[in-house]
């Protein structure tokens, strides 16, 4: 397309040391491309995940009625993933230790070395047997969910729920997603300290709080989706008076396959 013409001769003036050669693969990636087209053989992001990890693996929510269909991602873009030469096992993302961890995945706190901002990363518990193998290996059922719960989270655009900033796979192949670090209190503490008249909290502040839940929990059923695991422990109030709702890892959304299973044991 044009655009993507336009793209390539933006990284030719970026780099033009690497003119002949960038010429060079983009020619021999036009001719690969003609030859999978024609035996019916390109495959999408999504389909190459599932047939890394499953069927369970792409599972491709969209809250928004007629949505376009998405555009595979093109050579430019792939060029330059390949000359950003990152370093460290994921990406442009500096490790700065643990925030929580659960039976599924781990919540971490990373630094953004392009951006220069702290966020929250989070990423799936390998398989015990690959720990220490070359590459990632993970359940397929739960990789299914993790992508879903960041695609719910991802589309639901609203200032009571964290965005979502990046999905990405680390030199592994193990997947993650980074979201907003919030900074503050979560609301179970915010009860404790209403119990306790400490630090200004009084129950008229406590029910604003409260009064910010309910309008991000009415957009999201309004988008069709049900948090299922509302508790104080989920919703973070920021030090400026930011109010989340976090962890939609439950999160059901109507219409599609639910992928949870919630008996207790």
């Amino acid at each position: 397309t044009s655009s993507e013409g336009e793209s390539f001769e933006v990284l030719l003036e970026a780099h033009p040391a690497l003119e002949e050669e960038l010429r060079t693969l983009r020619a021999a990636w036009e001719k690969v491309q003609a030859l999978l087209a024609e035996l019916g053989l390109t495959r999408s992001p999504g389909q190459r995940l599932r047939q890394r990890h499953g069927s369970e693996a792409d599972p491709r929510i969209s809250l928004d009625i007629g949505e376009k269909p998405e555009v595979p991602g093109d050579f430019t873009s792939g060029v330059f993933r390949r000359l950003a030469g990152r370093r460290g096992e994921i990406g442009r993302y500096q490790l700065r230790g643990e925030i929580a961890s659960g039976g599924q995945g781990a919540i971490l706190r990373v630094w953004d070395e392009d951006l220069r901002r702290s966020l929250a990363m989070k990423v799936l518990h390998e398989k015990p047997e690959s720990l220490h193998a070359p590459t990632a290996s993970v359940d397929p059922r739960s990789l299914g969910r993790f992508l879903e719960e960041a695609q719910v989270t991802g589309q639901l655009d609203h200032p009571g729920i964290v965005p979502i900033h990046e999905l990405g796979l680390d030199a592994r192949g193990r997947v993650y997603f980074t979201m907003k670090l919030v900074k503050g209190r979560t609301l179970k503490e915010v009860f404790q300290l209403v119990a306790g008249g400490q630090e200004g909290w009084t129950r008229t502040r406590a029910l604003s709080v409260l009064l910010r839940v309910c309008e991000a929990m009415a957009y999201a059923h309004h988008k069709g989706v049900v948090h299922r695991d509302l508790k104080p422990a989920n919703v973070m109030v920021g030090r400026f008076g930011e109010v989340y709702v976090m962890d939609w890892g439950l999160a059901r959304v109507l219409g599609q396959p639910d992928r949870h299973d919630l008996r207790l044991r």
